[in-house]
């Protein structure tokens, strides 16, 4: 009897936890989602990053503020690929809405002393490449094709990837299986 109960609750706890490392399937779906991505990237990348929002002076004055007026269509370019998720625009909302209530919070003293000092790159997304989550260099495919997995961790229908590129840059991603398939809901900054 005791035997049977310590198995009832052995059984129990391991059918309750989350999985902690990938089987070969989801593993190899979660890669192809990865490199598919950075695949889309090379032949989609600078029309798509010249929708991202940026900063831009207010004319006549020493403030400056986060031009949003291409959001939808910057996130429309990612749901277009077809390797995101519904809620990744939401994603891209959150981290853009947040620098946008920091910049309308700024005093005239603080534009003013940026103005003096200058301003330097105020979002993270303005001094990286925001597909690789790094320095910009010449990406090609033989690049993506070396990027591996350094850690694949699911939670039910939620998964997160550690990648690795050649260059040792680490970037993570957060996937959700929708159906059949794992697509992309959040990456690097954009969580």
């Amino acid at each position: 009897m005791k035997t049977s109960l310590n198995l009832i609750l052995i059984t129990a706890l391991f059918s309750t936890a989350p999985m902690v490392h990938a089987g070969k399937q989801d593993e190899q779906a979660l890669m192809a989602g990865v490199q598919g991505f950075y695949g889309w990237v090379l032949k989609n990348g600078k029309q798509v990053s010249a929708l991202q929002p940026a900063i831009k002076d207010i004319p006549g004055s020493k403030k400056f503020q986060l031009d949003t007026k291409n959001l939808k269509a910057f996130s429309g370019k990612f749901m277009a690929s077809g390797y995101f998720a519904a809620d990744f625009p939401a994603a891209l909302e959150r981290y853009y809405g947040k620098y946008q209530q920091q910049f309308q919070a700024y005093t005239d003293a603080e534009f003013a002393q940026m103005a003096q000092d200058g301003r330097g790159p105020l979002m993270d997304t303005e001094d990286m490449d925001i597909f690789f989550c790094a320095q910009e260099y010449e990406y090609k495919p033989s690049f993506i094709r070396k990027i591996k997995a350094k850690s694949i961790k699911l939670d039910g229908d939620k998964a997160s990837v550690i990648v690795v590129s050649p260059y040792q840059w680490e970037t993570e991603f957060k996937f959700v299986k929708v159906g059949q398939r794992w697509l992309i809901n959040g990456y690097c900054v954009f969580q």
